[in-house]
């Protein structure tokens, strides 16, 4: 348990350190500071403070590689999350933004989840070192805060092992792919990437007519997949810049690149740009991606020709099906008035994500695939029972517990979001309404339908409910495993 204690209070020591940035910012656009102060330095100092108190009571960890178990590196990941999520909420009742603790637990979550649900009604009044917290909370969130805190681990408890069991709990997706030998090594190699394609989209949005603020915050957004922005009209706000297509086409190009497993990334920098097509993977998710803006696009065009030129609504498909099925919860348009077809398509790409090993949410591809491919393997062992049939994907052979993992894992994110469906009705909220809040939340995406449409947000859900929802972004982000393990403490207790 002092093994826990220790990692907990270990990261709580390094995060508060970020919360100099948005007071930084707040300096240069002459913000009061003492509010600025109040805001972000004071949350830092306790988080500071509750950091060091808990790791000098469990004292220094004297477990090695070989005694910290899986279960303990999850419990780590879990419990630091909400943590981190309530310092975060801080700055938002500090400064005046949010008054209510569970509005403000609300946006820090969403916001170091990447779900991009927000209980803000007017961003554009709000201030500039808000507004980058915000963003700045889905950046750090996209890779992971643990993923950052690996070197660390690997020194503190004894070895690469300690981290690599926090990176099975955190990173992204169910595969655990090292692009190097070291774990530590892994880890700023993919803060590498990170801050590669952070500098790039900067550049280019800020080259296509955006001001660097905001060309910053958006990119802290896109490539985390989190969906937050610093205009109340999301990215429909820039339709009357001249670039705007240009602008929008880099948002759809960074929300693929987000959502695209980062050791692709990696064989892409490193030249081998065939990685991309020999991936099974990313094939998919392309097909899919092509599939959905198809069926959107001729939906809309057909029903809705009044509104709509063929061109507009390809354009349109094409935008909001990339960030609703990346997780980014970007929207130009409000596709609550969509045909039936074209929301369900939308509900479904909150429920399917991006590709194991990005920064989105949800189900993911690759847990698609291999559901896809053992359904037709026991439909082929119906003739033919006692054959031994292998599941390959690709050049991949999976075993029977990956197999078995997958399965649970999506029986068991759709059993939680009917449940959790089911939850929200009591709230009061109707069922599409419900139905989309949950597959939003779980997935990280951040609008949903009706009530909480890309035209509106949370603010008017329950406080029961905005609760219940923390609980689903938080659930979803550490893709259910990682959360539950907290609530069956025999497994972790010595």
């Amino acid at each position: 348990m002092k093994g826990i204690v220790s990692g907990v209070g270990t990261i709580l020591m390094i995060f508060p350190f970020s919360l100099i940035f948005p007071f930084i910012v707040g300096l240069l656009y002459k913000e009061d500071p003492i509010s600025l102060l109040k805001a972000f330095i004071l949350p830092g100092m306790l988080g500071l403070s509750l950091g060091s108190f808990l790791t000098a009571w469990a004292g220094r960890a004297d477990k090695t590689s070989e005694d910290l178990r899986p279960v303990e590196a999850l419990v780590i990941v879990a419990v630091t999350w909400v943590l981190i999520a309530v310092i975060g909420a801080l700055p938002y009742m500090l400064s005046g933004t949010l008054t209510g603790f569970v509005d403000a637990f609300f946006e820090s979550m969403s916001g170091f989840t990447t779900t991009g649900a927000s209980v803000l009604n007017d961003i554009d009044s709000q201030s500039h070192s808000i507004l980058f917290w915000r963003a700045l909370t889905q950046w750090i969130g996209g890779l992971g805060v643990i993923v950052l805190m690996v070197a660390v681990f690997s020194i503190l408890l004894g070895g690469p092992k300690a981290g690599l069991l926090l990176m099975k709990g955190e990173v992204p997706g169910h595969k655990n792919d090292r692009m190097v030998p070291r774990l530590k090594d892994t880890a700023k190699l993919l803060w590498g990437i990170y801050a590669i394609l952070t500098a790039l989209e900067i550049i280019l949005l800020t080259a296509a007519g955006l001001n660097l603020y905001d060309a910053v915050c958006h990119t802290f957004t896109t490539l985390s997949t989190g969906g937050f922005g610093t205009h109340t009209e999301s990215i429909a706000y820039y339709k009357d810049l001249p670039a705007a297509p240009l602008i929008e086409l880099i948002f759809v190009v960074f929300m693929i690149f987000g959502s695209v497993n980062f050791v692709l990334h990696y064989n892409l920098l490193k030249g081998n740009w065939r990685a991309f097509l020999k991936d099974t993977e990313f094939k998919v998710y392309m097909f899919m991606l092509l599939t959905f803006w198809c069926i959107v696009a001729v939906n809309v065009a057909w029903n809705m020709k009044d509104q709509y030129t063929p061109a507009q609504a390809m354009w349109a498909s094409v935008f909001n099906v990339t960030s609703m099925l990346s997780t980014t919860g970007y929207a130009t348009e409000d596709f609550g008035n969509w045909p039936l077809l074209s929301q369900f398509i939308m509900l479904v790409a909150m429920l399917t994500g991006g590709m194991t090993g990005s920064t989105s949410g949800a189900i993911k591809t690759a847990r698609l695939i291999i559901a896809y491919k053992a359904v037709g393997r026991s439909l082929r062992r119906i003739g033919r029972p006692k054959a031994k049939i292998p599941l390959r994907v690709g050049d991949v052979i999976f075993n029977e517990r990956i197999v078995r993992s997958v399965g649970v894992f999506i029986f068991g994110y759709l059993a939680i979001f009917a449940l959790g469906s089911f939850m929200m009705t009591l709230t009061g909220m109707d069922a599409v309404t419900s139905l989309s809040s949950i597959a939003t939340t779980m997935g990280g995406v951040g609008p949903g339908l009706n009530m909480v449409g890309p035209a509106l947000n949370f603010s008017n859900v329950t406080t029961v409910g905005k609760l219940l929802l923390c609980f689903f972004m938080w659930l979803g982000r550490l893709e259910l495993v990682t959360a539950l393990v907290l609530f069956f403490p025999s497994t972790y207790k010595m």
